[in-house]
């Protein structure tokens, strides 16, 4: 540690983990450190410890994840001095002998850990203890060649930590998820969803519902899942808005939903068969401003009033909660009923108000009660279909979003979309974008929010949503829909619409902030194929040009050759390889709020035994697609008597291209079958220029009475 940190506190505790190594895909050339921060026992206030961690050494750039406010995390950069206004969780070094120095500010037990810059560019450890007894802060420290390696390492000890220190609760949530079967939870992942918050706003009636669904029926958009956001709920007028309501009873606002919250889910699924999930949307202590000291609730549970903080979004004051004490009944009391109203999943906002109460004693008796409460209550009434919004602090994102033995829980990952404020866009990729780079170790799937189809920004967020690796939800108004854009994000199979769902995405470089006037590139790839994507986004004010090479696609192997897909224009690149010199990497081009998505195939090559030909082959999954590639579970290329047999398994359908060189003039194409059956020549076809072949799935889907329409979608041909 000494090698990178200058004034370090000279009785900083720090313990070389390398000896009791948690984690055994510790990659080489990456060593882990462990600090301890002595806290002394908290009384009617929380107690705190600070040390210094010291000054960066040789330290060209700096990227963390800060608190931009107690819901939040956001990503901050800076050169060469570490300046920060916020607390931080997460901070990566680059060194100047290319290493990369990463420190996790890790919060467990009523212990929150932060760190801080002071004015001469220190790095400060701040340590919060709630608990009566004394406590220990920690912060978890690794260098490695590269920031993934280092982050990798204190990200997989902190599991080991989490996985030790919380067993007794872990055995038990572990106990619950037996009866959960992983398609269900693979169907709720990959459901295309509707919400109703930008596109209705907070005057929610039943009626209104109606009007929404049956505008976008007409429209011809099938979805899954909907998400009745904020406002359906029974809440009292206190105070000038919705930020100063409280909660008063179950049922749902007797004025807006006149026949009760139970005859409405009923209405919307006789109504609308296709869609399987609806979710109600709630505060994780009822309501904004918590319960109705006069309500029916107030009457039949224990409370609490609780003084918050007087600092940050929503601080100051005090509000009336159910006691911890009674909170895992409420939870239970409350799922039953909407599960017994037809509701199957829940959406729980609000959660950062629980590190916005003040007192020591009721930090450490609500802030974990609360999670526990709901995190079982989930699971026993939803089978874990929830979404966690507003949970981005500490106590939430290490107690109950990094145990990967439970199933993944959506959280939303950064600020909302905000349709009316241009300037947020681009920052709103930005920002999820290198949240990700924490995210992607937890047992989350990350949710970068709603957004409406018919906007300025739609293609640009539509993208982003695509290859973000979570959820996608529009939150479009009645009648403004953009269906071509909604083909592009999702597909069909035989039981209606699904989005193709990548790998958790994030940046390639974390150390350049959103001014530096460069293109945003976000990698992820394919889940089943672990094809590679490239996601391209001008977050500036003016055109941009950029070259792309094969390096740009990380860890793809050198020994293979590639061809680009660009999905916005359709080109497909000449073949690219890292051995050959002659190799011609892509301009890009684009506009402001322009974006691009591109995909590296790798090249089957092989001989026609006949003509003793070399054919290269790449199966490029759906072309009408964003992540077509996604859409495809397995593929193979190899030698069948006198021919070349492509056979590929996909999870649903659209425009299936196969790239072949050389030209098919060349070769003959025969038995080309979907799901066994032999497919129609009019919806099939060869682009010479493309050197692709297209198959309209769709069309043959409906050609052919017989298919047998199963889970998966067979596609198989010859070529000789």
């Amino acid at each position: 540690m000494s090698h990178y940190f200058h004034n370090s506190d000279p009785e900083l505790a720090v313990v070389d983990c390398e000896a009791g190594v948690v984690d055994q895909e510790r990659r080489i050339g990456t060593r882990l450190w462990a600090i301890s921060i002595p806290i002394p026992a908290a009384t009617g206030q929380s107690a705190f410890s600070r040390v210094n961690l010291g000054l960066p050494v040789d330290m060209l750039r700096w990227f963390c994840l800060a608190r931009e406010s107690r819901p939040w995390l956001c990503p901050r950069q800076g050169r060469n001095k570490f300046t920060l206004e916020e607390d931080a969780i997460l901070v990566s070094l680059l060194l100047r002998n290319g290493l990369h120095l990463v420190l996790l500010a890790f919060s467990l037990n009523d212990v929150m850990t932060v760190i801080k810059a002071d004015c001469d560019g220190n790095l400060i450890a701040v340590a919060r203890n709630e608990r009566s007894t004394a406590g220990i802060g920690s912060i978890l420290v690794a260098v490695g060649k590269t920031f993934e390696d280092a982050n990798q390492a204190v990200m997989s000890h902190a599991k080991a930590i989490a996985a030790r220190e919380m067993e007794g609760i872990r055995n038990e949530i572990e106990s619950m998820v037996t009866h959960i079967p992983p398609d269900s939870l693979e169907d709720w992942y990959d459901s295309f969803a509707y919400c109703t918050w930008n596109g209705l706003g907070q005057k929610l009636t039943d009626e209104r519902l109606y009007h929404a669904l049956e505008s976008i029926s007409k429209a011809g958009i099938n979805f899954s899942t909907m998400i009745i956001d904020d406002n359906w709920q029974s809440i009292d007028e206190n105070g000038a808005n919705n930020f100063h309501h409280r909660w008063i009873e179950f049922e749902a606002d007797r004025k807006t939903f006149p026949r009760g919250l139970k005859h409405t889910i009923s209405t919307i699924r006789e109504r609308y068969p296709f869609i399987k999930h609806i979710a109600v949307w709630h505060g994780i202590l009822g309501y904004w401003n918590g319960i109705s000291p006069e309500g029916a609730l107030a009457k039949c549970y224990k409370k609490k009033t609780l003084k918050k903080q007087n600092n940050g979004f929503l601080g100051g004051g005090s509000l009336v909660a159910v006691d911890a004490d009674d909170v895992q009944q409420l939870y239970n009391d409350f799922y039953q009923y909407l599960a017994d109203s037809g509701v199957d999943s829940v959406k729980t906002d609000t959660q950062f108000l629980l590190d916005l109460i003040d007192s020591a004693p009721d930090r450490a008796r609500f802030i974990s009660a609360y999670q526990d409460a709901w995190m079982k209550a989930t699971l026993r009434h939803f089978s874990a279909k929830a979404i966690s919004c507003m949970s981005q602090t500490p106590q939430i994102i290490f107690h109950s979003q990094l145990l990967t033995s439970l199933p993944k829980l959506m959280v939303r990952n950064s600020e909302d979309f905000f349709p009316d404020e241009p300037a947020s866009h681009p920052w709103h990729i930005f920002c999820n974008a290198h949240t990700n780079v924490l995210t992607q170790h937890l047992n989350v799937l990350p949710d970068w929010d709603m957004f409406q189809t018919s906007h300025r920004y739609s293609a640009f967020h539509a993208a982003a949503r695509c290859i973000s690796g979570g959820p996608i939800y529009f939150t479009d108004k009645p009648g403004e829909h953009d269906t071509n854009l909604i083909k592009q994000m999702t597909a069909r199979n035989k039981d209606g619409t699904i989005i193709l769902r990548p790998k958790v995405a994030k940046t390639t470089y974390l150390y350049a902030s959103n001014k530096e006037m460069r293109l945003l590139r976000i990698d992820t790839s394919t889940m089943d194929t672990d094809i590679p994507l490239l996601g391209v986004f001008n977050i500036n004010h003016q055109p941009l040009i950029e070259i792309i090479k094969l390096e740009h696609f990380p860890n793809l192997p050198v020994a293979k050759a590639y061809i680009v897909r660009a999905h916005t224009s359709g080109e497909v690149s000449e073949p690219m390889s890292f051995q050959d010199s002659t190799t011609i990497p892509l301009l890009l081009s684009l506009e402001p709020a322009g974006y691009e998505i591109l995909t590296a195939y790798p090249l089957h090559t092989t001989i026609n035994s006949v003509g003793k030909a070399t054919i290269s082959i790449a199966v490029l999954g759906l072309l009408d697609k964003m992540t077509g590639a996604a859409a495809v579970l397995r593929s193979t290329v190899y030698e069948e008597g006198d021919g070349v047999l492509v056979q590929i398994a996909l999870k649903a359908m659209g425009l299936l291209g196969i790239y072949i060189s050389p030209d098919v003039g060349d070769l003959n194409l025969s038995s080309v079958k979907m799901c066994k059956e032999l497919v129609p020549s009019n919806a099939m076809r060869f682009v010479p220029e493309e050197k692709t072949f297209k198959v309209d799935m769709a069309m043959a889907w409906e050609a052919i009475p017989k298919l047998q329409k199963g889970k998966e979608i067979s596609f198989e041909m010859l070529i000789h």
